[in-house]
């Protein structure tokens, strides 16, 4: 489990290890959990155990770890609540790969579904509470003004700002010469949030209008 929790650290996530089931239902009653990646042999309580007291109460996702490869050992698993399963040996970048989908799965279809404060479409996620903004769950560095921008798009989501609006809305200031200074934006941003840049999926442009986000 040590080697889990490194390959997780240096993704930037937070982990809380338990050596048995009752330690890790002591760990979501005491901490802010998205995801639990359960072995299913531990003392005291096994993880199919923990897993059902857990799915009980929360909505968390649950990635089961095992030596058994079989069949029916992760039908039993998915049965008692879990939302995937991998067997041991495994890769880690797979492991990687499956954590960002349950939580990609988690925060947009999850809790975050009744705060008003978030805005999101696809794996685009915007926090307004937090100023924190997440792409397929990674964490993406944008300066205030480029913040500004995104928030105003996808708040707004599948309407289409001129640039004169776009500079007018977030600099709060009448338009002069906008447009070089809103397309220079609009670029970082989308190499910050884009797979591809030159082929947006999220930040388009309206040729001869201005500048939209996606609705997906």
């Amino acid at each position: 489990m040590e080697a889990i929790k490194i390959y997780l650290e240096n993704e930037g996530y937070q982990v809380f290890k338990a050596a048995n089931g009752l330690q890790a239902l002591q760990a979501v009653d005491e901490n802010d959990i998205h995801l639990i990646i359960m072995d299913i042999m531990m003392p005291e309580m096994d993880g199919l155990k923990a897993t059902i007291r857990i799915r009980k109460e929360r909505n968390i996702p649950v990635i089961i770890l095992s030596a058994k490869a079989e069949d029916t050992d992760k039908i039993m698993g998915l049965n008692m609540g879990a939302d995937d399963y991998i067997t041991k040996p495994f890769n880690p970048l797979e492991l990687i790969a499956r954590v960002r989908s349950q939580l990609r799965r988690y925060t947009t279809l999850g809790s975050l579904e009744s705060n008003s404060n978030v805005f999101k479409t696809g794996g685009l996620i915007i926090d307004d509470d937090s100023k924190q903004v997440t792409v397929d769950g990674d964490e993406i560095r944008l300066t205030p003004v480029q913040y500004k921008i995104l928030k105003l798009l996808t708040a707004n989501v599948g309407r289409v700002y001129s640039i004169d609006e776009i500079y007018e809305k977030v600099w709060q200031e009448t338009p002069f010469s906008a447009e070089n200074t809103v397309a220079v934006h609009i670029r970082r941003i989308r190499e910050k949030i884009e797979i591809n840049p030159k082929e947006p999926k999220y930040l388009k442009v309206v040729w001869g209008i201005g500048y939209k986000v996606e609705k997906i």
